[in-house]
């Protein structure tokens, strides 16, 4: 084994290696060695610095939030006819985020198409449980009435604690779809003696206060818009 021992210059002074080694600052009675060790022996040092991470956590929970959508219509108050017969209304709905659709139990063509995406954003909407609620209206309450609705309900397999569809007088349904809601509907004579329904096939969020807050198309797209502003109301304190 060979073994390496310092050397000296040849006239025995230390090398330079030594002297920086010599020089440097000892530590003397404990005192720390630099000012981030003096800041560590502090309490308000680390009562300081969990303070700005919990401010930082706190501040990246907010900016990550969706924000809520810009709309705001207020809802007139309606009061109409549930699926069981009894009285529902705007009153009913205060305090929880809805989504309302518009369709008829006999429509054949998009009416289907329309509860199908309800019952997507139902079952991808559970995560906010009571918070959220949906609401289906019928544009032919002349043939839909509540035994209808229940029967249609129950066909579908909806989950009425969080579902609620509504009928009434057409005078009613028509001031709440038309004037509220700002969709259209009616009836327009297709061929003598035979008339078609019409009716507006947009899907619409409403807040807490019944103020409505967005209309969205039921593709994809438009599911995923209005479960995202939904969450964002829902949320909200």
């Amino acid at each position: 084994m060979v073994s390496i021992e310092p050397t000296r210059q040849a006239n025995g002074a230390p090398l330079a290696a030594e002297t920086a080694v010599a020089s440097l600052p000892s530590r003397r009675g404990g005192r720390p060695r630099s000012r981030i060790e003096a800041l560590a022996r502090r309490p308000l040092f680390w009562i300081a610095l969990v303070a700005v991470v919990a401010l930082f956590s706190i501040g990246r929970a907010v900016l990550s939030r969706p924000p809520e959508p810009a709309l705001r219509i207020p809802l007139p108050a309606f009061e109409l006819t549930d699926h069981r017969g009894q009285r529902f209304g705007l009153e009913q709905l205060r305090g929880r985020v809805w989504i309302a659709d518009f369709i008829f139990t006999t429509c054949p063509t998009v009416c289907p198409k329309l509860t199908q995406r309800m019952k997507e954003i139902e079952q991808r909407g559970r995560e906010l449980g009571d918070a959220l609620h949906l609401v289906t209206i019928t544009v032919d309450p002349e043939t839909d009435t509540p035994e209808v609705l229940a029967s249609y309900a129950a066909s579908q397999g909806l989950p009425l604690d969080r579902w609620t569809l509504l009928t009434g007088p057409l005078d009613q349904i028509e001031s709440t779809v038309i004037k509220g809601f700002k969709i259209a509907m009616g009836k327009e004579e297709a061929s003598p003696g035979l008339f078609s329904i019409f009716h507006g096939e947009r899907l619409v969020l409403v807040d807490r206060e019944g103020v409505i807050r967005g209309y969205y198309e039921a593709n994809d797209e438009g599911i995923s818009a209005i479960l995202r502003d939904a969450s964002a109301l829902a949320e909200r304190d």
